[in-house]
């Protein structure tokens, strides 16, 4: 028997939580949209609307990762990934929001500003809201989070008290915050389902929906356009992060989710994390001037490039009805303007 909203609320309640985000965010049609693919009825999940520093996904994962870190009595928070992370964006919002010190690892990748350029995008806003930042040539994977437990360390050794965002908890903790968004998402859709849920995700985000999904019994698949290709068995992780909220959360399952109930595709990467597809920049501008809304080049813009793709080869029928949620990142498209408006 599937859980009630309730339940699952009541679980999510026994982790530590700041308050954080404008929740919940819209569930909106998007008819203009549906009528240029044709015969499919789209509607979007506005995460992009959480509010914090222009909103985004992560929001939401900051409400229970910086809960923690309050709850622990850590003084600032070290996070990091590329130089145009939302992630990061959203975590020195938070910082100042909370009183805590940020320090940002950041990725010298090529959407870095070079010597005499100007910052943009996320890292503006990084820099607007006060974050220490501390640049690296360790490319994303284990080495780069190595940086940050390095990082940690000089600061314990300056009598602070840092919190590390990442490794197995941040994920978990990740998580929890979209099982809490299914949640909401349940609650709005009140019984109307969708045939298929697409979202930008290859991590918590996608461990969290899926988690949610199974707990109350919904009955949709969760599509999951990966925005980078990891060194590691993606299906597998997610599966493990999923199942071990579950257990946290003390809300058991009839059967653990498997790496083979994971929908993850790589399909719409591209040449890689950051480059954007001209699939990618021909989805971003149909949902601009359709809907008047604003995907991103490294993730949204992806993952609906990935929906039109299954419109139009028939993974999704004729008559269907389809998910979108919008994860955000709009700060990010400031950095890509001439690939916009070139490409």
């Amino acid at each position: 028997m599937p859980y009630s909203i309730v339940q699952v609320r009541s679980a999510l309640d026994r982790l530590p939580r700041v308050r954080l985000g404008h929740l919940p965010t819209p569930l909106e049609p998007l008819p203009r949209l549906s009528a240029a693919l044709g015969e499919v009825s789209v509607s979007i999940k506005r995460d992009d609307c959480t509010g914090l520093a222009m909103g985004g996904n992560k929001t939401r994962q900051l409400e229970f990762t910086l809960g923690e870190a309050v709850a622990l009595g850590a003084d600032c928070i070290v996070q990091g990934a590329g130089s145009q992370s939302n992630h990061c964006r959203q975590t020195a919002a938070a910082c100042a929001r909370l009183g805590l010190d940020c320090y940002l690892v950041l990725c010298r990748d090529d959407r870095a500003p070079g010597a005499g350029e100007v910052a943009q995008g996320n890292l503006l806003l990084d820099l607007l809201f006060g974050a220490n930042i501390r640049w690296t040539e360790a490319p994303l994977g284990h080495a780069f989070e190595h940086e940050k437990t390095a990082l940690a360390g000089e600061l314990r050794a300056r009598g602070r008290r840092p919190y590390v965002i990442g490794g197995d908890r941040g994920k978990l903790l990740g998580a929890a915050a979209y099982v809490n968004q299914m949640c909401e998402t349940a609650q709005q859709l009140d019984g109307t389902y969708p045939d298929a849920m697409y979202v930008c995700a290859a991590g918590a985000t996608h461990a969290g929906l899926l988690l949610g999904a199974r707990l109350l019994g919904l009955p949709f698949p969760i599509r999951a356009m990966a925005p980078i290709v990891w060194d590691y068995d993606v299906p597998s992780a997610v599966a493990e992060t999923a199942n071990a909220l579950s257990a946290e959360l003390g809300l058991p399952l009839e059967q653990p989710i498997r790496p083979g109930d994971v929908g993850h595709s790589e399909e719409c990467v591209g040449p890689g994390y950051g480059i954007l597809t001209r699939e990618a920049l021909a989805a971003i501008e149909l949902v601009a001037r359709t809907e008047g809304i604003l995907l991103d080049p490294c993730y949204t813009g992806k993952a609906m490039s990935g929906l039109i793709d299954h419109v139009r080869r028939g993974t999704v029928r004729p008559g269907s009805r389809v998910l979108f949620v919008h994860t955000g990142g709009t700060p990010a498209l400031f950095t890509y303007a001439r690939d916009l408006l070139e490409g």
